[in-house]
C-alpha cells in the first residue's frame, strides 16, 4: 500500500502490514512496545503476555531534505503502526497516557495526529486513579485521511478496531513525554473496546468505581492550521514547524485559540 500521497513521505506498508520507507526517509528513534509492557492496562492479562509486538513508534520521521529546514523546529513528527489483531476480546491499543505538563506554564502539551491506513479510535477521560473513576468520556472515530487535535487535560489512548492495520501519524513539541502511571494504577481505560457479538463495542472497565456515559465525537478540521483534508500533516508540519503552530510547545497558548472541547468536536 503507497503512502506517499495521503502522508507526503516515501513510505509504504508491505503485504504483512510492515511499514517500509524509501533510503531518503531517516527515522530517529524505533521502538516496538511488546505484550509485557501493556499487561496492566488490558482486561485479560494472560493474554496479554510474552515478548511480541503490540504496535510499533517511529519517532523523530522526516525526508533527509528537510532536515536543515527542520534542525531548529522545536516539534517533531512521529509514525505508530498497530497491527490487526485482538489481545483477548479487546482490540489492540496503546497503553495510554497524560502528557506531561510544560514546566513553566503547568499545562500539559497538546498533540496533532492524522490517520494514514484504517481507522483508528481516540478514546479520551478524565482520570482518578484513586478510586478508579473518570468523570468524562468520549471516543473520536478518525479515518484515513482525517486529522484530530490532542487537547491538553484528558489521559488519552488510540485503538484499531480493524479491519486491517492502522497507522497513524502525530506532531508534538520535542519536549513532550508521557505519564503512563496513571492508566497502569487504574487498570487501563474507563471503557474497553472489545468485539462482541461479532461486533466492536465499549464495555465499562469493571476495576471502575464510577464512570460517566461514554459519548461519540467527530474531529472538527481547522484549514487555518492545515489540518484538512487534501494537505498532508507532513505538509502542514513543514510549513507550520515555526510559528503557526506556536500552541504545540506554548500550551498556555491553546485556550485561547479552542476555548472548549466543542471548539475541537462535534459531539452526537
Amino acid at each position: 500500500m503507497d503512502l506517499k500521497e495521503l502522508s507526503g513521505l516515501p513510505i509504504r506498508l508491505d503485504s504483512n502490514g510492515y511499514l517500509v520507507s524509501d533510503p531518503n526517509v531517516c527515522i530517529d528513534e524505533t521502538r516496538t512496545r511488546v505484550l509485557d509492557e501493556l499487561t496492566e492496562v488490558y482486561l485479560d492479562k494472560t493474554a496479554c503476555r510474552g515478548a511480541e509486538a503490540a504496535y510499533w513508534m517511529f519517532n523523530g520521521v522526516y525526508l533527509e531534505s528537510d532536515s536543515l529546514r527542520l534542525r531548529q523546529a522545536p516539534i517533531r513528527y512521529e509514525l505508530t503502526l498497530f497491527p490487526d489483531k485482538f489481545i483477548g476480546r479487546e482490540y489492540v491499543k496503546s497503553h495510554g497516557h497524560i502528557h506531561k505538563p510544560e514546566p513553566h506554564s503547568g499545562i500539559d502539551y497538546p498533540e496533532i495526529c492524522e490517520v494514514l491506513v484504517g481507522t483508528a479510535h481516540f478514546f479520551f477521560q478524565t482520570l482518578d486513579p484513586r478510586g478508579p473513576s473518570s468523570s468524562e468520556a468520549f471516543y473520536v472515530a478518525v479515518h484515513a485521511g482525517e486529522k484530530i487535535v490532542i487537547p491538553p487535560g484528558y489521559d488519552h489512548l488510540t485503538i484499531n478496531p480493524g479491519p486491517g492495520p492502522m497507522l497513524f501519524a502525530d506532531v508534538v513539541a520535542l519536549s513532550c513525554g508521557g505519564i503512563y502511571q496513571r492508566f497502569k494504577d487504574a487498570g487501563g481505560a474507563a471503557y474497553l473496546e472489545v468485539e462482541q457479538a461479532g461486533k466492536a463495542q465499549f464495555i465499562p472497565n469493571p476495576k471502575y468505581k464510577a464512570l460517566p456515559a461514554l459519548r461519540k465525537a467527530v474531529a472538527r478540521e481547522f484549514p487555518q492550521f492545515g489540518l484538512c483534508k487534501g494537505k498532508s500533516l507532513y505538509a502542514a508540519f513543514l510549513e507550520n514547524a515555526g510559528e503557526n503552530w506556536q500552541f504545540l510547545w506554548k500550551p498556555e497558548l491553546f485556550k485561547g485559540l479552542f476555548p472548549d472541547l466543542n471548539t475541537l468536536f462535534n459531539f452526537d
